[in-house]
């Protein structure tokens, strides 16, 4: 039909149609080449003067055990913990959900199969702790900067290339990467983690774009003991776990896995490790509620534990910053760490497969520990009775102050 109304146009019909569609043509053909660098940044989720961190002069410190106090006291809206609480109790992958305010728990139950001594794998939680074994190198002089080249960290692997630890910490090293399917169970029974990831090459420069990458993220724990000697999780244990009061055991020899339902076996506060018997810096970490928030707490004291600095101040803050912005809709990424806004609050979070979660808000002194079913995790959905960041809302916009 169009082509016989084309036809019978007149010539300088036809004519005018022509020029005017070549011009808008042109037109549309300008806004695609000129939008990418148009496009306008997304708003920033952290204040440009940072965090409104709370005061880490603590009156205790939860190193032997958690105090109990009530929410009243802490300013907590008991009606709007009471949603949240229901909303966990109508999802049956809940397992947990701990609220600490102001160094005290205001609020703790457990769903289902959860249970207070229940150490479950936090699965890409693991990554945020990995980070922070990467801040004690850096702390104690190992590494001195983000910004060096990989392959001069780590020259056993000149594959690296242009990639920079900074690139790798903020999921921008342009690796090649498959998070599920048969290309993923290939790498985790690769004889070297490292290689088989580096083997997958590169779809952009360094730099370029976020893509996240488990293998990207397991080059950290391989760097800590390629370039301190210490396997990460004796280091962990040694410099964090222990000073926090956390129980931890780095296991023995590395378990030999035949199927990819062996990593889903239970275990308890311990790290899993590669073939290589580095611990695996994308999952395979073991905690209790409990000693996630500890970790939480860590961070939302800058560093501080007790009297002394278990990671440096600036590691924290250079962690939590947004480095990279605009990914999955609403966040930023630092460090192996996520930036959001949570009930109107600038927050950080470390966030693993089927929802597991250890939520920071410093402006508001918290910290919120949320664990699902963890065997046999299943991805939340925005919208769904299984939500992870929406039960983070509800308990943020329990704070009444």
């Amino acid at each position: 039909m169009y082509n016989s109304y084309y036809g019978k146009m007149k010539t300088n019909q036809r004519s005018r149609y022509s020029q005017r569609f070549q011009i808008a043509f042109a037109f549309l053909v300008g806004l695609l080449l000129i939008s990418p660098s148009c496009e306008k940044e997304p708003d920033p989720i952290v204040p440009t003067n940072g965090y409104d961190w709370p005061d880490n002069e603590r009156s205790y410190w939860p190193t032997e055990a958690w105090e109990v106090s009530s929410m009243e006291e802490h300013h907590v809206d008991a009606a709007k913990i009471s949603l949240a609480d229901e909303f966990a109790e109508n999802d049956p992958l809940a397992r947990a959900l701990l609220v600490i305010k102001d160094g005290y728990i205001v609020f703790e139950n457990y769903y289902g199969e959860g249970g207070i001594d229940e150490s479950t794998d936090l699965w890409s939680v693991t990554k945020s702790y990995s980070s922070a074994l990467v801040g004690l190198l850096m702390d104690q002089h190992i590494v001195q900067s983000t910004s060096q080249l990989m392959m001069d960290l780590m020259s056993d692997y000149p594959e690296f290339d242009e990639i920079t630890l900074h690139h790798v910490l903020t999921m921008t090293t342009g690796l090649s990467w498959a998070e599920s399917g048969p290309l993923w169970v290939e790498w985790a029974f690769s004889d070297d983690w490292v290689a088989s990831a580096l083997s997958r090459g590169q779809d952009r420069g360094p730099g370029e774009k976020f893509y996240y990458s488990s293998g990207n993220s397991h080059f950290l724990t391989s760097l800590v003991y390629y370039s301190s000697g210490i396997k990460p999780g004796t280091m962990a244990k040694e410099y964090l776990f222990d000073p926090m009061g956390v129980p931890f055991d780095t296991l023995d020899q590395p378990i030999v896995y035949n199927t990819w339902s062996d990593y889903q076996k239970p275990m308890y506060q311990t790290w899993r490790q590669d073939t290589k018997g580095i611990e695996t810096a994308s999952f395979g970490l073991y905690m209790t509620a409990r000693d996630m928030a500890k970790f939480g707490f860590l961070y939302l004291n800058r560093g501080r534990w007790e009297d002394e600095n278990l990671l440096s101040e600036s590691w924290v803050k250079a962690s939590t910053r947004e480095h990279v912005t605009g990914i999955y809709g609403r966040y930023s990424y630092g460090y192996q760490w996520y930036i959001t806004m949570v009930g109107g609050e600038s927050a950080f979070l470390a966030s693993g497969y089927g929802g597991q979660i250890i939520g920071v808000v410093p402006s508001k002194d918290l910290v919120v520990i949320l664990k699902y079913e963890a065997e046999d995790p299943v991805h939340p959905e925005t919208g769904s009775p299984h939500d992870d960041m929406h039960l983070f809302e509800l308990v943020v916009e329990s704070i009444v102050e």
